[in-house]
Parts: structure tokens; sequence; C-alpha cells
């Protein structure tokens, strides 16, 4: 029997390196990015290095369906990601998914300019094809619908994330994306400076249900219909947590549900709505409906960019400042996804909850003055908490401590809370037993971290040491110096 085990085991592991993902880099290993899409296989990556890309065989690229990833060299970078250049030469796409990619399909980190088609300038998704699109910039492109992205039949569901989609033109509709029936999902984008007759930003018709959640929609226009979001004929869109600003047109700059024989229903939550009274119009036998959250205030984008002959556009900046109304501002049920990040590679949830719009403004974490007592713990002692003073920055009040944020290093909660405002500080006691499972056998100190939020959504954290004393003699030296650690963030919400 050995025999066959080990002929067994050797098919097994001939088998196992069949599987083992390829890199194929462009251009070291292939000369054209197709090239290196045609030599992959299910699981491969196509990695491209820092330059521009144009001619035969680097646009209208094809996945042909497989389960392939094509990437810059670091997506998360934005610089590395401006300099990963698809130039189209003005008369070609980009890329076309029309085998039925999946979500597995995955596109990211590089830039898609000068493209032109009569179907998404930049990207065509169509005949049921859902791939993964993110960190990209879909830039200056055209078309005659979808200047940048075009999506077409109901089984394709892309989805479109922590995208630059700006300055893209269409002759007819949808100067940053055209929607024929199917349903993107559009998350944690700047849409921004894009122009068309009808639908600047979006254009979507027939049966569909697209999804736009955490974006920024600003500066665009158009001449006649819908300088932001255009939908009719049922393309049920619904958006979240969107800013629809400074958006233009002739007939409902902000948003436009049409008539067009079929009835279409819009629906808008915790949103920041350009004077949505005279801006948002719902035609006879259609609908928006008004979630809970909307508000119509300005902003407060560092800069909006401008249009300039329809076509391209300054990129403006379209980060929040500090006084923004938008600031935690957003649905405070929302759940982030893991690892979810806003447009800059931020996490996605920076205090009190999210923000509304592709930017989420890192939240500042006050530094205050942790005590703990006692200064050594003994192990073989009887005690059975640990005390922790807190004293917070001049300036602030110690009765805006959310009590029920408490906790130390990270996870562990209170056993007991009071505030002391005459003395303007917080006395928490947590229990030992706790605090025992953080010390390793070795262990002659251990460091302290308290963490909590105002009301005001602002983070508080302090840190301090207390030495440990080991039952047995391994004592430790460690005392408390009730110090904060002064690495507070110098970004913040307030």
């Amino acid at each position: 029997m050995k025999p066959t085990v080990l002929t067994t085991c050797c098919a097994a592991l001939l088998i196992c390196s069949s599987v083992i993902a390829a890199v194929h880099n462009v251009p070291q290993d292939y000369g054209t990015i197709q090239a290196a899409i045609d030599a992959s296989a299910d699981g491969d990556s196509v990695i491209l290095a820092p330059m521009t890309y144009s001619g035969s065989g680097n646009c209208n690229l094809n996945f042909k369906g497989k389960k392939i990833t094509v990437a810059g060299t670091n997506p998360a970078d934005a610089q590395t990601v401006e300099s990963t250049i698809l130039d189209c030469g003005g008369n070609s796409r980009g890329f076309v998914f029309y085998y039925a990619e999946g979500p597995d399909s995955k596109l990211a980190g590089v830039t898609i300019t000068n493209g032109y088609a009569f179907l998404g300038g930049a990207i065509y998704c169509y005949n049921n094809s859902s791939p993964s699109i993110s960190n990209c910039r879909i830039v200056n492109n055209r078309g005659v619908f979808g200047g940048g992205i075009t999506c077409a039949n109901p089984g394709s569901v892309p989805t479109i994330s922590n995208c630059q989609i700006r300055g893209n033109s269409a002759i007819v509709g949808g100067g940053a994306m055209y929607c024929n029936g199917a349903s993107p999902v559009i998350k944690n984008c700047v849409i921004s400076g894009n122009s068309a007759a009808q639908g600047g930003a979006f254009y979507g018709h027939n049966p569909g249900s697209p999804v736009l959640t955490n974006c920024t929609v600003a500066g665009n226009n158009a001449s006649q219909r819908a300088g932001g979001l255009y939908c009719y004929t049922a393309s049920n869109l619904a958006t979240a947590g969107t800013v629809l600003w400074q958006d233009a047109a002739q007939y409902g700059a902000e948003l436009l549900v049409a008539n067009m024989g079929t009835p279409t229903s819009v629906s808008v939550s915790y949103c920041d709505v350009d004077n949505s009274a005279a801006n948002v119009i719902a035609e006879t036998g259609c609908t928006v409906v008004w979630g809970q959250g909307n508000i119509n205030l300005d902003p407060c984008l560092v800069q909006i960019g401008q249009t300039t002959a329809g076509t391209t556009s300054t990129a403006g900046d379209y980060h929040l400042l500090s006084d923004s109304p938008c600031v935690d501002a957003g649905d405070a049920a929302y759940a982030a996804a893991p690892a979810e990040v806003d447009i800059d590679g931020d996490a996605r949830i920076s205090g009190g909850r999210i923000d509304i719009g592709a930017d989420e403004r890192e939240a500042s974490v006050l530094d205050v003055t942790l005590d703990a007592n006692p200064e050594n713990l003994n192990l073989g002692s009887g005690v059975k908490r640990i005390n922790c003073i807190v004293t917070l920055t001049e300036g602030y009040d110690v009765a805006s401590i959310v009590l029920t944020t408490i906790r130390l290093n990270g996870d562990i909660q209170a056993a007991w809370c009071q505030i002391d405002p005459d003395a303007q500080q917080l006395m928490a006691k947590f229990e030992r037993s706790d605090i025992e499972k953080l010390i390793g056998p070795d262990d002659s100190s251990l460091a302290l971290q308290l963490s909590g939020k105002l009301n005001d959504g602002t983070s508080f954290s302090g840190t301090d040491n207390i030495g440990i004393s080991h039952a047995g003699g391994n004592n430790g030296n460690g005392n408390g110096n009730g110090s904060s650690n002064g690495n507070g963030k110098a970004k913040g919400k307030g």
C-alpha cells in the first residue's frame, strides 16, 4: 500500500502546485496588459508598473470571464494610482466586461483617461457582468451614453468603490455613468465635474435597482435635465449618506425622477441635498421617498472643482472642513464592512457615527491624564479592583463624558464609574480578574489605556503603567506615572 499512498500524495502535490496563483508583471514579463491577461488563469494577478500604457493591447482590455485581478502596484496610494495611466488615445475605451464576470474579477488602482466609445468611454459592463472596480481614477473620458462608465442589462451588478470619477462627458446622458436596466453598487466615490445633456453625473433607465452610498456628487452639470442624478422607467435608485451639491441643470439640478411611461421611485436618506425643495423634482406618477436624516446645509467642502467647456474640470478638493454639518451626520446604525475605508483610505467610521459623503473626517483623539492605582499590583494580594482617575484637558467639561463608552485596553468595561464635577475628574473601577487576563507570566509591568467618548463624539485616551508583583517573588518595579501618552491625532473633527 505504501507505493499507492506515495503516488497519491505526489499527485495531490502536483494538483496543488498547478493552482498556485501567479503574478504577471507588466511591462517586465509581458509587453502589453492584454497579453498578461491572456496568460492568466483564475486566481492570478496582473500587476502594472507605474507608467503610461497606450496603443494596441493596452486599450479595449477584456478579462474574458477570468477571476483575476488587474491592478497597479499600490492601489491604496493616490500618487501611484495617478501614475498608472491607461491612455485610450481618444478612440477606444479602457475595459469591457461581457463574459459574465463576477466579483472575483477585480480592477484596482489605475487611471483611465482619454477614452471614447458610444457606450462607456472608460468601462463598459454588460451581459450579466459584475466585476469589482476599486481605487481607480476615471478622468476625462467621453461617450454618447456614459462618458465614464456604462452598465447594461439586469444581471450586471458591478461594485464600484473608492473611485474618483471626474471630468467625463456624454453627448446624450450620463456624464459619469449610464445605467440601462443594471443595478450597480457605487460606494465611497467622488463624482465631480462631469457633464452631459441629461444626467450630468448619473443617467439611469429601465428596471433596475442601482445603489449610491456614501458618495460625494458635486459640481456636475447638464445642459438640459438633471445635473446630478436622472432616473426614469423604473430605474429605482436608492441613495444614502451622499452629498449632492452645486450640480447644475435647466431642470432638476440635483435629482430628477421622470415620468417616461413607467413609475419610478428613488429613495433618499441621510443625504445632504442642495436646495432640495427646488432642485429635486419627481414628475407625475413618480416618487422621491425621503427617509430619515436628510439635511440641506452647506457641506463645507474644501473646494468644488470647475467644469470647463463641458469636457474637463479642475479636480477640486472634496474633503470636509472641520465645521461641516456632514460630520457625524450619517446613519447611526450604519455598520461599516470589515476594513471599509473612505476615499482617502481612512477608516470609514471615525467618531460617533459615519459622516455624509465620500470623505470621513478623522476624529481627533483628545489626550487625557490617567492615574491608575494601585501603582504596583501584587498578584498575591487581596486587591479586587483597579482604580483609574481621568482628568480631561483644560477647556473640556468632565460632565460631557459618556460613561457607557469607557473601556480599558480596548474592551474591558468599567465595573463602576462616577463623575466628580467639582474636581473635574472621572473615577472608574475595573475588576482585577479582567485585568489579570492581560498579564503574562513574566510581565513586570502592564500598560493600561483608558478610552472613551464625549457627548459630541470626540474620543479621548490616556495611558499609565502599573507594576506587577507575581506571587512567589517575581517582583516588578514599574510605577504608575499618571501621564498620558501624548499621541493624539492632529487631524480632527473639532
